[in-house]
C-alpha cells in the first residue's frame, strides 16, 4: 500500500517498476495506491516512485527501492478421478480467462469495503495460499487463494461489502461468484452448488451468497476464496487483520 499526502488540487502519480498505479482519494483528502504480489513476483530490487506537481511551485519527486524475499510455499498432491482431471484443457483454461479477466481487471473508484475481511465459510481451512499443484502426477499452477472444507450446502458468506460483478457456472471453478469491493479489490468463491446473489447484487459482509458444493475441478465439498488485487491473486489472509489505511 502506498499512502500519498498533498494538497488537494495537486497531480499525484505513482509508478511500480515504472507502470503507473491506480490513485484513490480518501476521505481524509489522501491518495492510496495498492500493490499485489504473489509468487510470481521477481526477488529483489523494485523501485517505488512518486510524483506531486502543483499550479504553483515545484513538483515533487521521491524514489524509494523495495527489496521483495522469497516466501516459503508448500507442494500439495491431489489425486482426481479421471473425468475431473480432464476439465484441464486449454480450450477451459481459455473460458475461465474470458469470463473472468474483463471482471478482474475492474478499477472502481469507490471503496465498499470497510474494515477487516471475514472467512467466507465457518470450515476449516484446509489448503493455503501459495502451494504449488500437483494434479495426478502433474505440475499444474500454484494455489491462488485458501480453500475451506465444509458440508456440501453449508453457507458461503460475502467477505465484505461489495457488489457482485459475476455469477455464473465456469468449467474449472464450478458455480462462481466474483464481488467487486472497489479500487482495484475483487473476491472470488469457486465450486458453489447454488447462488444466493446474482450479478448486479449489492451485498455487505456476512450476508450469505450462495452454499458450499463440488462443481468444477475439485475433489469434494469445498469452497476455493481468492482476493485479487489489481488483478494479482494475493494472499486473502492478510487481508483479515486490522491494517492502518486498508482494513482498519
Amino acid at each position: 500500500m502506498v499512502l500519498v499526502s498533498a494538497p488537494a488540487g495537486a497531480e499525484v502519480r505513482v509508478r511500480w517498476d515504472g507502470r503507473a498505479l491506480s490513485l484513490f482519494r480518501l476521505p481524509d483528502g489522501s491518495r492510496r495506491a495498492l500493490i499485489g504480489t504473489d509468487p510470481d513476483v521477481a526477488l529483489g530490487a523494485h523501485t517505488l516512485s512518486a510524483t506531486v506537481a502543483e499550479a504553483t511551485g515545484p513538483t515533487v519527486r521521491l524514489s524509494q527501492v523495495v527489496r521483495i524475499r522469497s516466501g516459503r510455499f508448500g507442494i500439495r498432491n491431489l489425486t482426481l478421478p479421471p473425468h475431473t482431471f480432464a476439465l484441464i484443457t486449454a480450450k477451459n483454461l481459455s473460458t475461465e480467462q474470458r469470463a473472468l479477466g474483463p471482471v478482474l481487471s475492474l478499477r472502481t473508484p469507490v471503496a465498499f469495503w470497510s474494515g477487516a475481511f471475514q472467512a467466507p465459510s465457518s470450515g476449516a481451512m484446509d489448503s493455503p495460499y501459495g502451494e504449488q499443484g500437483v494434479y495426478n502426477g502433474h505440475r499444474e499452477w500454484w494455489h491462488q487463494g485458501i480453500d475451506f472444507s465444509a458440508a456440501e450446502g453449508s453457507p458461503i458468506l460475502a467477505a465484505n461489502g461489495g457488489m457482485v460483478v459475476l455469477a455464473e457456472m465456469l468449467p474449472l471453478g464450478g458455480n462462481t461468484v466474483v464481488i467487486d469491493h472497489g479500487q482495484g479489490v475483487l473476491t472470488e468463491y469457486l465450486h458453489l452448488s447454488a447462488f444466493a446473489v446474482h450479478k448486479g447484487s449489492r451485498v455487505e459482509r456476512g450476508v450469505p451468497i450462495g452454499r458450499i458444493g463440488a462443481t468444477g475441478l475439485v475433489t469434494g465439498p469445498s469452497l476455493h476464496w481468492g482476493l485479487y488485487v489489481n488483478g494479482i491473486p494475493v494472499n486473502p489472509m492478510f487481508w483479515m487483520v486490522p491494517r492502518p489505511w486498508l482494513t482498519s
